[in-house]
C-alpha cells in the first residue's frame, strides 16, 4: 500500500469526505476516487455514504447491493433534487446542452443532487438516426461530455438502451464508476434510494422478467419520453420528459423535474413536483403538490431481483 492510500484510510476513518481528502491530498476529487477504487478492487470493503450537499464519505464495511444507494440529508423535514431521464447520447436528437441548462439551474438553486432516469445512451438500438453507433464511442462521450461541479452528484438508474450495451459486453455502469465519482450507478432498470426512515425508487423498463413489480412506493420513471403523473397499485408513479430532443406524445419540449420532498418522523409526507421546459427559457408548464399515503414498508432489492 502507498504512503497516499495509507493516508486515505486514515482520513476514512476519521469521516473526511471526499472533497476534503481531495484538498489535503491536493489531488482532484476524481483521482482520490480512483485510488479508492483500486482499494476496493483489492479486496478492502469501503462503502460511500452520499449527501446531500454533494458530499461522499466513506465506511469500511461490505456492500452487496447493486440496486440500493444510502443518501443523507443535513435537513431532517426536506429534500430537494433535480430528476431527468433518457439523453440517449449517440442519437442525432441528443442535446447536451439541456445537461448544462441543469446543471445551471442547480447551483442557481441550491441543488446538489440530481437523479436520472436512465437511457444515458442510445444503444444497441435506436429509435431515429444514429450519430454515434459505436457504444464504446457513446459511453466515453458521456464521460466527456456530462457536465462536472464537485458538490452535484447523479444517482443513476440504468434503462433499456443502457442495457442492451450491458447484454452484448459493455457495462455502462461500471465505465463511469472507474472514470467519474460523480455519476453513481443505481442498478439496472431500478434503483431504492434510502433516505431518513423512508424510501423512493428511480425505475425505467428493461423489458419483461428482469425484476418483481414495486408496490407502494414514489417511483420517479423515465422510458416513456413524455411527462405524466398516475396512481396505480397504491404507487405514485410520475413520468419524467426526456432530456433530448426525442420527445413523444403530448410533450413536444424537453424538460427536467424539480422535486422538492417533505418528511414527518423520517418518513415522506409530501410532494412538490414542478415540470420545467429545457427548450423554451426554463419555462414551467405544471407544478403539482400530492399528499402521500405510502405504508412507508422499505424494500429489499434482493427480493425485486429475478436475473
Amino acid at each position: 500500500m502507498t504512503e497516499k492510500e495509507i493516508l486515505i484510510f486514515e482520513m476514512i476513518d476519521e469521516g473526511f469526505s471526499l472533497n476534503e481528502m481531495a484538498n489535503f491530498l491536493r489531488l482532484s476529487a476524481r483521482q482520490v476516487h480512483q485510488k479508492i477504487q483500486k482499494l476496493i478492487s483489492d479486496g478492502y470493503f469501503i462503502t460511500p455514504t452520499y449527501y446531500d450537499d454533494g458530499n461522499i464519505r466513506y465506511n469500511f464495511k461490505e456492500n452487496g447491493q447493486k440496486h440500493t444507494l444510502n443518501l443523507s440529508i443535513n435537513d431532517s423535514h426536506k429534500f430537494k433534487a433535480l430528476v431527468i431521464s433518457d439523453i440517449h447520447v449517440g442519437n442525432s436528437l441528443e442535446n447536451i446542452g439541456y445537461l448544462y441548462k441543469v446543471y445551471d439551474y442547480a447551483r442557481d438553486n441550491d441543488i446538489h443532487i440530481i437523479l436520472n432516469c436512465g437511457d444515458l445512451i442510445d444503444g444497441n438500438f435506436t429509435r431515429g438516426e444514429q450519430l454515434i453507433g459505436d457504444v464504446n464511442e457513446q459511453i466515453n462521450k458521456v464521460i466527456k461530455c456530462y457536465p462536472y461541479d464537485k458538490y452535484i452528484l447523479n444517482f443513476i438508474c440504468y434503462g433499456n438502451h443502457d442495457y442492451s450495451a450491458y447484454e452484448n459486453g459493455r457495462d455502462i455502469a461500471m465505465a463511469l464508476n472507474q472514470r467519474r465519482h460523480d455519476l453513481i450507478s443505481g442498478g439496472y432498470g431500478f434503483s431504492l434510494i434510502n433516505v431518513l426512515r423512508d424510501q423512493f425508487v428511480l425505475c425505467h423498463p428493461l423489458g419483461d422478467g428482469n425484476y418483481k413489480k414495486i408496490p407502494n412506493k414514489l417511483i420517479l420513471e423515465g422510458h416513456h419520453h413524455k411527462s405524466m403523473f398516475r396512481i396505480e397499485r397504491n404507487n405514485y408513479r410520475l413520468s419524467i420528459p426526456p432530456l433530448s430532443d426525442l420527445c413523444f406524445g403530448d410533450v413536444d419540449s424537453p424538460g427536467m423535474v424539480e422535486m422538492r420532498l417533505s418528511f414527518c418522523s423520517g418518513f415522506i409526507h409530501m410532494g412538490y413536483f414542478k415540470l420545467i421546459d429545457l427548450k423554451h427559457s426554463l419555462k414551467v408548464y405544471n407544478e403539482m403538490s400530492i399528499e402521500f399515503f405510502l405504508k412507508h414498508k422499505n424494500l429489499d432489492e434482493k427480493n425485486l431481483v429475478l436475473k
